[in-house]
């Protein structure tokens, strides 16, 4: 019971506090962005660190941060080809974002959520806690799709546009909650987030997650091609919920 609300005073306490900090006002907004986002990772390490008494290096494991594989890397780069590929050809390849963009996209954005939604809550309500993954992965949802609703604002989306960008956003989330179910190392699906996001705002393909026919086709075809591997690469092997969490005895994640 006391995992499980910590893990949502964790989740409500990033989502709706430490953004709004006055200090932060006072950065540029890519900083004052980048300040906020890593602040999602330090609450998230705090949090396991403090409650499971772990050194920062078993913080880390907690999270699924072990060491970075080239195994890791080649999955992310290979299942993204679909979206790197159909967008690259329609803007003959010329890329559009700016050094911060790339920091914001490439690391900032997708270490911090795939921390606080993945890492964090569904590993603490699944694997400390003792609920089921579609349990866990459904906490999530709601605030990870609407932490994303401003793109539809942005853009002065309609119902439909609104109910698009919910529905795209909250269909990634479970689809990174199950990278990390089957890989069992969120390196995983930072690197496919990563990826993924690189390819669509590189291309400029939409200002907000909708986008068109071919932009989704493209998209679903990348995440199809993960699922797929995924299902092959990673047959027989444990999920991430049927792993032993981190434990202060464990000698191999003591530093």
């Amino acid at each position: 019971m006391g995992v499980t609300v910590l893990t949502l005073t964790v989740l409500l306490l990033v989502d709706t506090y430490i953004n709004t900090l006055p200090f932060l006002r006072l950065l540029p907004r890519p900083f004052r962005l980048w300040t906020w986002q890593s602040a999602q990772v330090l609450v998230c390490l705090l949090a396991v660190a403090l409650l499971h008494r772990l050194r920062p290096r078993a913080a880390l494991l907690e999270l699924g941060l072990g060491p970075l594989t080239s195994r890791a890397l080649g999955f992310c780069a290979a299942a993204v080809l679909p979206m790197v590929l159909t967008y690259g050809a329609a803007a003959g390849f010329q890329v559009h974002l700016s050094w911060s963009d790339w920091v914001t996209q490439a690391v900032t954005a997708p270490l911090a959520e795939e921390v606080l939604y993945r890492g964090y809550v569904l590993g603490q309500l699944q694997r400390r806690a003792g609920w089921s993954f579609w349990g866990a992965a459904l906490v999530g949802l709601a605030p990870f799709a609407l932490g994303h609703l401003y793109q539809s604002v942005r853009a002065g989306h309609g119902l439909w546009g609104v109910a698009g960008v919910l529905a795209i956003t909250g269909l990634g989330h479970l689809f990174f909650a199950w990278m990390l179910e089957r890989w069992g190392d969120l390196w995983v699906p930072i690197g496919m987030h990563a990826l993924m996001n690189l390819s669509w705002d590189a291309f400029d393909v939409d200002a907000t997650a909708l986008g068109g026919t071919q932009a989704n086709v493209a998209r679903f075809a990348t995440v199809g091609l993960a699922i797929g591997l995924t299902l092959v690469l990673r047959r027989g092997q444990p999920g991430w919920g049927e792993t032993p969490p981190v434990s202060r005895s464990s000698s191999s994640y003591r530093d």
